[in-house]
């Protein structure tokens, strides 16, 4: 792990929610990680000596003194195997750096109201917002979506909050009359964010335009579950080497195992920062920054989710 750059910590300590949820507490080895705002996520990585994994995770909570960041993580049945390995290797004391800090997620601070939608581990990004509302007086509601059997766990991991401000929903099945009308019953000041699996996320997003909510009101942050595909090749312009992409390993992943130093950020094709500029090849794309007409056009493509059409791709790195 410590051929990896970034801020180099630890696993010191691990709090069972539910079956499938858990909280990791990431301590710096040494001084503390910089300041962040609520909304922040980091890539973290860990592993073995077989292989390292990096992900993407929205920060609950940073410690006062700095020194530690909280963050909450499901054992996904499709996981590609870094929730996996969390939790079947994550012991205390786990080496584990943190590559990068980012927030792609803010509170709009000229917002009068803000208003909270999320299903499931969605709810992450929330609790460093409703702390940080909580503490300053700012007017919210949450509003959250679970299934029936993690509701006593997410009860509990919201128990420190105004319960008047906190109303679940055990799923969406017969919930959309309701959504509308809370909608369409908040203040035209209110702003609206929302974090949960994508069909959550365009269900809600498509209820709040039709009330009248306009697209700079509506707030998301969406990841995606990068999933393998048939094995390609990928030639780097720059250097004349070929590397071979396997089935169950992003294009990013297969760069980065190679000594490739390419430019990310968030592994989850919602920022941008991975956007590579394709020379040769049809790209296949999985992520949610490029047009359609970038799409069309053909000529970059977003290495921590998308994959190659064509036999092989010659990208310019």
């Amino acid at each position: 792990m410590d051929s990896i750059s970034g801020y180099h910590a630890t696993l010191s300590s691990i709090d069972v929610l539910s079956p499938d949820l858990r909280r990791f507490v990431i301590s710096a080895r040494e001084g503390a990680f910089p300041a962040i705002s609520p909304g922040s996520n980091g890539v973290f990585a860990f592993g073995n000596k077989d292989r390292i994994w990096k992900n993407a995770y929205s920060i609950v909570e940073r410690s006062d003194d700095g020194r530690s960041l909280h963050i909450i993580v499901r054992r996904a049945a499709s996981s590609r195997g870094g929730s996996r390995f969390l939790y079947e290797h994550g012991k205390v004391g786990l080496d584990i750096s943190v590559t990068g800090l980012s927030n792609r997620f803010p509170i709009v601070k000229t917002a009068q109201r803000h208003i909270l939608v999320s299903a499931g581990i969605g709810i992450t990004p929330f609790l460093s917002y409703m702390d940080m509302m909580q503490k300053n007086g700012v007017d919210f509601s949450l509003h959250h979506y679970v299934r029936p059997a993690e509701k006593a766990a997410f009860n509990a991991l919201l128990s420190s909050y105004d319960p008047s401000k906190i109303i679940f929903h055990e799923g969406r099945d017969g919930a959309v009359g309701t959504l509308h009308t809370i909608l369409a019953n908040e203040p035209v000041t209110s702003h609206l964010y929302v974090c949960g699996p994508d069909s959550f996320m365009e269900w809600v997003r498509e209820m709040a335009t039709d009330v009248g909510y306009v697209p700079s009101k509506i707030h998301y942050e969406r990841f995606v579950s990068p999933s393998g595909g048939r094995v390609f090749d990928v030639v780097l312009a720059r250097s004349g080497k070929t590397i071979t992409v396997q089935a169950e390993e992003t294009l990013l992943e297969a760069l980065e195992g190679a000594g490739i130093q390419a430019p990310c950020m968030c592994r989850g094709g919602a920022c941008g920062m991975c956007r590579v500029a394709v020379l040769e090849g049809e790209a296949e794309h999985r992520d949610h920054v490029l047009t359609e007409s970038e799409r069309e056009e053909g000529k970059a493509i977003l290495t921590c989710v998308s994959r190659a059409r064509s036999r092989f791709l010659k990208l310019d790195l």
